[in-house]
Parts: C-alpha cells; structure tokens; sequence
C-alpha cells in the first residue's frame, strides 16, 4: 500500500465531505509541478485513509479503495489578474456577501460564515461596487502556516477555492460544488498574521457550469497566488447535505 492521506473533520466543505480546495492540495503537493490543475470525481471523504497514487504521464490520483476521488496533473494558468482594491474596499464588499445568510454550507473551512477565522480560512468574499471583482481581507492564522510562518502550500491552495465562487455563482441559482481548480500557489510568500487581500472575478457562467478566478495579494498588490475554479450545479443538493432551506 503505498502512501495514505486522512481528512480530518476541521477541513470540511459540506458537513459529511472535505473542502473542495483542501482536497484538491492533498493530490497537487505531491506533484512535481508548481502550476496544477486537480479535478474531483467524487466527494472527498472525511476521517478515512486515502491512498496517494503516482499514475503516468506525472500525475496524482487520491484514491478511496478503489474509487478515485481527485486527479491531479501540471497545468499552465494564463488569466489576467486584476488590480488590488484596498482593505477598507474588501472589508466593506464582505458585509455585502448575498450568501451569507442563505450559505448552503455554514460550515465550510474555506468561506463558512459560523468558522471562526482562528480555525478556518474563512474569507467570504463580496461585490465591490463599480468594479467588476468580489473582494475581502484575509489575515491567515498561524496554525496554516510552518515554523517560519509562511502559509503552507496546501492551505494556499484551500485559500484559492472558495473565493472563486463568490463571483461564478448567482445568487438565487443553488447549491454548486467546486469540480476542478487550477492554481499557482507560489507567486510570492503568503505570511501567517499578516493582511492580505483576496479578489475574485467571474471568468464565465452557464446554466451548470461556471467558472471564476481569484488572486490573494499583499497590501502592496504583489501577487501571492492566484486561482480558476470550475463549478457545476448539484442536481440534488441532498446527496452533499446542503441546507436548502433558510429562517
């Protein structure tokens, strides 16, 4: 058997599943390549050993048994980053958010409204007005980061996930799950107890499928990392628990 992986329940998307971005940084870091792309099949599972496979042509597959959960290969990322907007900006366009009380995961790591920032990532981007872009602030907590306090690999990619939705998704459309996230997570440095910026853009939507970028900036607009998510339309939201209903 070769090398396994576990989820712990501190990294869920959907409350019985893993956040889609976490997930997709499991298959990605072990990839010699610093530009992915990862592709879910199927809902990552919590609390069970994943076995890491080297398949050919240098990808990674995750592997349930015989089930294979997410695949992973290198990728080129061309898309044109917009410009930074200011903490204040970001902070304000937040508040916005339309999802936030009608969040068909709450409990989401990446961008779920009950997490608490100490814990989770939770950066829950929202519309700022006259510019085409979602934006919020995004102090990482040192526990995503390593001994020198620099943002892991695989929570930079947890951290490119959620944000491009908020611009991909309608309001009003349903519950969506991330199906495939092509990211550069090493740009420049992301450090643990320092604000950074995290905008996101629509890219293109359809009537299930669509797709949205997002970028994580220091304070001075260099760019850390940058991301696409593709996102597709659950036909039965049941099968991933997502609350459908709301006060």
């Amino acid at each position: 058997m070769g090398e396994q992986v576990t989820i712990e329940r501190r990294f869920r998307g959907p409350p019985s599943s893993a956040h889609g971005g976490y997930a997709c940084g499991l298959a990605a870091v072990h990839l010699d390549a610093r530009v992915a792309s990862v592709s879910l099949r199927h809902p990552p599972p919590l609390e069970t050993p994943l076995t890491v496979r080297h398949d050919a042509d240098s990808r990674i597959s995750l592997l349930d048994g015989e089930r294979v959960i997410a695949e992973a290969e290198p990728a080129e990322l061309s898309v044109e980053i917009p410009a930074i907007v200011s903490a204040a900006e970001a902070e304000a366009a937040s508040v916005q958010n339309p999802w936030t009380d009608k969040h068909p995961f709450p409990g989401c790591f990446g961008c779920g409204p009950d997490r608490d920032p100490s814990e989770a990532i939770r950066v829950i981007p929202g519309e700022v007005p006259e510019r085409d872009v979602f934006a919020d602030s995004w102090t990482p907590d040192p526990s995503l980061a390593d001994d020198d306090g620099q943002v892991s690999k695989l929570f930079t990619w947890a951290a490119l996930d959620c944000p491009t939705a908020a611009p991909a998704i309608a309001p009003g459309s349903g519950p969506h799950v991330l199906a495939r996230l092509t990211a550069d997570p090493e740009l420049a440095p992301i450090m643990a107890g320092e604000k950074h910026i995290v905008v996101a853009w629509l890219i293109e939507r359809g009537e299930r499928k669509s797709r949205g970028g997002a970028v994580i900036f220091k304070l001075d607009g260099t760019p850390c990392a940058v991301s696409e998510g593709l996102w597709i339309k659950l036909r039965d939201p049941s099968v991933v628990e997502a609350r459908t209903e709301f006060p």
